[in-house]
This record gives C-alpha cells, structure tokens and sequence, in this order.
C-alpha cells in the first residue's frame, strides 16, 4: 500500500517537473538596462560655495543632465536666485559651448543639460553669480565617451 502512494506521487510530480522544465527561461536582462550607467557625482568646494553635483555618464553627442545642488558656505544657505552659467573646455583649453542652468522647484538647486560632440577629456566651469556672491570653479576630469 505505500509502494503504491509512493508510485502515485512519483507519477504526479513527473508532469510537474516536465512543466517546471519547459516553461521559457527567465526574461534576459534588457540590453538598453545594460547600458545604462549609475549617475556620478561630485562635491566641489570655493571659499565661499560648495557645489555638489550629479549628472549622467557623458556620452558624445549625448545630453547629460546635470543636478547642481550650491550652499552658501558663509551661512549654509542655499544660493538661490542665481545665474550659474556652465563652460566646457576642451583638454587645450578651448571653449567648446556653454549653457545656462534653469532654476529648480526647490532653492539652490539648478538643472543643465550639456551635449558635448566629441569624446575626450574635458573641464567644466561653473560661474555662479547671484546678489550675495561671485564665484568661478574650474573643474577638470570629465570624460566623454
């Protein structure tokens, strides 16, 4: 009598196992997924301001969005109402284009979007100007790909 329970379990658990054997492998990863690369960031310090930044992995040809959080370093205010100009170089120098970042929802945050052309090594310049402040950063390392 148990031989028997045994059998009949065994015989059930063949379908099932076949089932579990023929469904479609698990989805494979999304190619575009693959490509998509973590945001980097920076925080980047004048006597008077710290900058901290995120922006997408630059690609050529590609914009990169870049979220600029400033602090007023005099009070740990936010700058706000400011006009945060951003001038990319190439690695001779040479002014390649320049952008305007647009005023967030919320204070001291500004939002730029760069589309640089070629691949190499760039700097970027953040000139930040409101009624409090007058601040120039020239920051190297960035690379385009």
């Amino acid at each position: 009598m148990l031989e028997r329970a045994v059998r009949a379990r065994s015989f059930l658990a063949v379908p099932v196992l076949i089932a579990a054997c023929a469904s479609a492998p698990p989805d494979a990863p999304d190619e575009s997924l693959a490509e998509t690369a973590e945001a980097l960031s920076r925080t980047e310090f004048t006597e008077r301001v710290e900058n901290f930044f995120e922006y997408d992995p630059l690609r050529a040809g590609e914009s990169s969005e870049f979220l600029i959080h400033l602090t007023d370093l005099g009070d740990g205010s936010p700058v706000i109402e400011a006009r945060v100009d951003l001038t990319v170089r190439s690695s001779l120098g040479r002014e390649i284009l320049r952008a305007r970042a647009a005023a967030g929802r919320v204070g001291g945050i500004y939002v730029a979007a760069l589309a640089i052309p070629d691949p190499g090594r760039y700097a970027i310049e953040f000139q930040i100007e409101n009624s409090r402040l007058s601040e120039t950063m020239a920051l190297d390392g960035f690379e385009v790909r």
